[in-house]
C-alpha cells in the first residue's frame, strides 16, 4: 500500500453523516469546527459561502465541494450572496426533492487538528465540478445518486463513500500542487514516499537512518536534507511524531489507560511517554484525553 492509504488506515479517519436533505427559505448553516473537519457537498440548487478569506461570497452550483479544515476561519454558508441571516430561524429544512437547495454535510473528527499535518492542508478546500477529474467526479455523482434516492441504508453507504471522498480530496490537493510542504508534499517525491510508506506502515520498527536510506535509495544527507525542507524535521523525529500520532487515536478508546497506550508505544513508563506525547503536541495524555470530541 502506498504512504497516503497507511497513513489515513492507521488515523481511522471516518466521515459522520450530519445532514442530507434539502433546504427552503432564507436558509443558513452555520457548521464550524476547531477540531473536525467539515464538508458540504451541493446536490442541487445553489449556496454561498460568506468567508473573512473571501473578498466576496464564492457562489457554489450543484455537483461542487467544499471542505473546512480546523484552522479555517468562522464561516457561513446561506441562501444569498448578498444577505447572510443573523441565524438559522428561517431555515426549513425538507425532503431532497422539495428543497431549493440539496446538501450532503458531514464532519470528519480528528484527534489532533492542530497538527502539522493537518495544517499544511488548505484551510478551505474549494473543488467545481467541472475540475474534480474523472474519478472523483463519478464519487460525487455517486453520492448526490444516493442522498436523492433515500433507499434503505443510505445514510450508511453515503457516510463510507464520504470516506473515500476525503482521500480522493487530499489526493487532489497533491496533484494539484495545493501543498507546499508537509508530509502530503513530501508525498510528491517518489523516493520519500518510499520513506513515509515504510514508516507509516510498520511504525514500530526500530527504523535507522541508515536502514531507510537503504531501502529508499537516498544517502543521508539527501535523505535529511529533503525531510528538513519539506517536513521540517528529521526522519527519526517524523516516526517520533507519527507514533505519537497513533497514540493520540489509542488515548481516545474508551478503557484505554495512559498506561497501556505508553506499553503499546514501547515507552518503558507512562511518565516517558508522556513527556514525549507534551513535546510533541504541546498537552499531557491526561488533559488530552479529557478534550470533548
Amino acid at each position: 500500500m502506498d504512504a497516503l492509504t497507511l497513513l489515513v488506515n492507521a488515523l481511522n479517519l471516518h466521515a459522520k453523516l450530519v445532514y442530507s436533505g434539502g433546504v427552503c427559505g432564507r436558509w443558513l448553516m452555520d457548521h464550524n469546527s476547531d477540531s473536525s473537519v467539515w464538508f458540504h457537498l451541493l446536490s442541487k440548487g445553489q449556496g454561498w459561502v460568506h468567508s473573512p478569506s473571501r473578498q466576496t461570497p464564492l457562489a457554489l452550483d450543484s455537483g461542487d465541494l467544499i471542505l473546512f479544515l480546523p484552522h479555517a476561519p468562522r464561516h457561513f454558508l446561506s441562501y444569498s450572496a448578498e444577505h447572510l441571516p443573523c441565524d438559522a430561524a428561517d431555515t426549513r429544512l425538507t425532503g431532497w426533492e422539495n428543497g431549493e437547495s440539496g446538501f450532503v454535510c458531514g464532519e470528519i473528527e480528528l484527534a489532533t487538528p492542530r497538527s502539522l499535518l493537518w495544517q499544511a492542508l488548505p484551510a478551505e478546500i474549494v473543488i467545481k465540478k467541472n475540475q474534480a477529474g474523472d474519478i472523483l467526479a463519478k464519487l460525487i455523482e455517486l453520492v448526490v445518486s444516493e442522498t436523492s434516492g433515500q433507499r434503505f441504508g443510505s445514510d450508511s453507504v453515503v457516510e463510507r463513500l464520504c470516506d473515500s471522498l476525503f482521500v480522493l480530496v487530499i489526493r487532489y490537493c497533491i496533484e494539484e500542487n495545493l501543498v507546499q510542504d508537509g508530509v502530503f508534499a513530501a508525498m510528491q517525491d517518489k523516493r520519500l514516499a518510499t520513506v513515509l510508506g515504510l514508516i507509516h506502515r510498520q511504525p514500530w520498527q526500530p527504523w535507522t537512518v541508515a536502514e531507510l536510506c537503504s531501502r529508499a535509495g537516498l544517502s543521508k544527507t539527501v535523505l535529511s536534507e529533503k525531510f528538513a525542507a519539506l517536513i521540517g524535521s528529521s526522519p527519526i523525529e517524523y516516526l517520533i511524531a507519527w507514533r505519537l500520532q497513533i497514540a493520540a487515536q489509542w488515548l481516545k478508546e474508551p478503557n484505554m489507560t495512559i498506561e497501556r497506550v505508553a506499553e503499546r508505544c514501547g515507552y518503558d513508563s507512562a511518565a516517558a511517554f508522556s513527556k514525549a506525547f507534551k513535546r510533541c503536541f504541546k498537552i499531557s495524555p491526561s488533559t488530552f484525553r479529557r478534550i470533548p470530541e
